[in-house]
């Protein structure tokens, strides 16, 4: 009697699935930093690119995108750290003047409106390359980026 084995690939199902539980486990409750949302969620947004989008030439284009948009995303999580910062050093500085503090609004606000900028161009530009039927799972994917990120707490916020 001869045993039949399964496909190689479900030989490794189990294996994988202990592992999800592992992280999942470990990851219950906490909530995730922005660089690990922005990472997670833009990874979610390039799947959904690389599922939707058959014709190569497009999809490679929107992957370039998407991950021009993930190094905003990171750049930006960075440039709000380094406000927080700027702003504690501020704020403990008994001296520091009203003007240097809104010198330092004037340039995150700066910082922000090119961002923004930037975003805005990168969807559009996604949204020219997809056709009506592709877009929906790719902006939903794209809502779920900016949703993880509105919510999740910074690199240096207790868990």
């Amino acid at each position: 009697m001869h045993l039949k084995l399964p496909p190689p690939s479900f030989r490794l199902l189990p294996l994988a699935l202990c592992a999800a539980a592992l992280l999942l486990c470990g990851c219950g409750g906490k909530k995730p930093t922005k660089e690990q949302a922005i990472t997670q969620y833009s990874r979610e947004l390039h799947d959904a690119v690389a599922d939707q989008v058959r014709d190569e030439g497009r999809r490679v284009q929107m992957l370039a995108l998407v991950d021009r948009l993930e190094s905003l995303q990171l750049r930006f999580a960075q440039d709000t750290e380094a406000l927080v910062a700027s702003y504690r050093k501020l704020d403990a500085d008994y001296g520091a003047s009203r003007a240097a503090f809104e010198q330092l609004f004037a340039d995150y606000n700066a910082t922000r409106i090119r961002a923004r900028g930037e975003a805005l161009d990168l969807h559009f530009q996604l949204a020219a390359l997809a056709t009506e039927e592709e877009w929906r799972p790719i902006a939903r994917a794209e809502s779920h980026l900016y949703e993880a990120v509105s919510t999740a707490r910074a690199a240096d916020e207790p868990r």
